[in-house]
């Protein structure tokens, strides 16, 4: 029996949503539509729902929501690989796959990719979404749809293990514990790192890393008002390392996944030379940063963004073979209907992970 309603998150404005039956999706030769059953939520949906917009304001309503995973509902007359009652996960990243960047394997910076939720392309925040059958990946039945709404930032997590090259016996320090950060940490947990050093301002996200993934966490070292960067970094460094038990050197890998500045100090000081220091958190778009150290240290200094292709199915393999549990990290769910209550959780930051259940109208 054809649906009848196709009710979406709409952001209208900043800190506005409503609740609307739209149009249901078209679906072409080789699309596939999918009956979204759960939908996560990140820093992205807060910034568009804190600002009306993701770096300009919106001038029509925008389906929200890039996080999801739902049950094929139709597909389009050259779909052969999917079927109808298959779960699937939506890459929401919509890449052109005929760019210099896309033809060498960097899709996730593809020169023309459309990204669902980002003007002018809708969301994913809708009880039905339609996409090119290319931008979906089989999800098993032991996967429940809370975490199936998580898959999409732990292959985030994956992009960035395959990006510093996490390994068995290595030690890494991570720099904020939120969603991201604790991706990483399990992911690296996943992978045989030795030893996760763990780091955030908020002690129940630093408890919280510490009970499921790292070796040793500690609420930041505070910056006494009119210290230099460098000396409190060092400190900072002494510090923590020894109470770690890692040597004073320092540690191999330091992901930046708070897009803090003191952080990014501090990460350049972690680090041993030699080492690899990746950016992944999003903050202010220009920072100070210790661009000495780069040099005199030789540093592998990486950003990562996004996803490339196999990611998806590695983090998908990883939770439904129980390398990665998430759901611990998901602390609250709610239906579509509250669409709005779970954007406020978000920005509250009090809750881990908010994931949305799409059909619950």
């Amino acid at each position: 029996m054809a649906a009848s309603t196709n009710n979406a998150c709409l952001l209208m404005k900043a800190m506005t949503v409503e609740i609307q039956d739209i149009a249901m999706p078209q679906v072409g030769a080789d699309d596939v539509l999918v009956k979204v059953e759960s939908t996560g939520l990140c820093g992205s949906d807060l910034h568009n729902y804190n600002h009306g917009g993701f770096g300009k304001p919106i001038t029509e309503p925008l389906v929200l929501g890039h996080e999801s995973a739902g049950t094929v509902s139709a597909v389009g007359a050259g779909v052969s690989d999917f079927k109808i009652g298959d779960r699937v996960a939506i890459e929401p990243t919509m890449f052109c796959r005929k760019c210099f960047n896309c033809k060498t394997g960097k899709t996730n910076v593809c020169r023309q990719f459309r990204q669902a939720s980002m003007a002018p392309t809708h969301g994913t925040l809708a009880q039905y979404y339609a996409c090119d059958a290319d931008f979906l990946v089989k999800i098993p039945e032991n996967v429940s749809w809370e975490e199936a709404g998580c898959i999409q930032p732990l292959a985030v997590a994956v992009q960035l293990a395959k990006r510093a090259q996490f390994s068995a016996g290595q030690t890494i320090a991570v720099f904020g514990c939120g969603p991201l950060g604790c991706l990483v940490m399990a992911t690296a947990r996943a992978y045989g790192v030795s030893k996760i050093l763990a780091f955030d301002i908020s002690q129940s996200r630093v408890d919280f890393a510490k009970k499921l993934w790292a070796d040793y966490a500690a609420v930041s070292l505070a910056r006494p008002e009119g210290q230099e960067y460098p000396e409190w970094a060092e400190a900072f460094k002494a510090q923590a390392l020894a109470a770690a038990g890692v040597d004073s050197w320092g540690v191999d890998i330091v992901v930046e996944a708070a897009g803090a500045e003191p952080c990014m100090h501090a990460g350049m000081a972690f680090v041993h030379s030699g080492g690899t220091y990746v950016q992944a958190g999003l903050g202010r778009p220009i920072n100070a940063f210790p661009t000495f150290s780069i040099v005199a240290k030789e540093l592998n200094v990486l950003g990562s963004v996004r996803y490339t292709a196999g990611c998806f199915q590695t983090a998908i393999d990883l939770i439904a073979r129980g390398c990665i549990d998430l759901k611990p990290m998901i602390t609250a769910v709610f239906p579509m209907s509250k669409s709005k209550e779970a954007l406020e959780a978000v920005r509250k930051g009090e809750d881990l992970k908010v994931v949305i259940m799409n059909q619950q109208v």
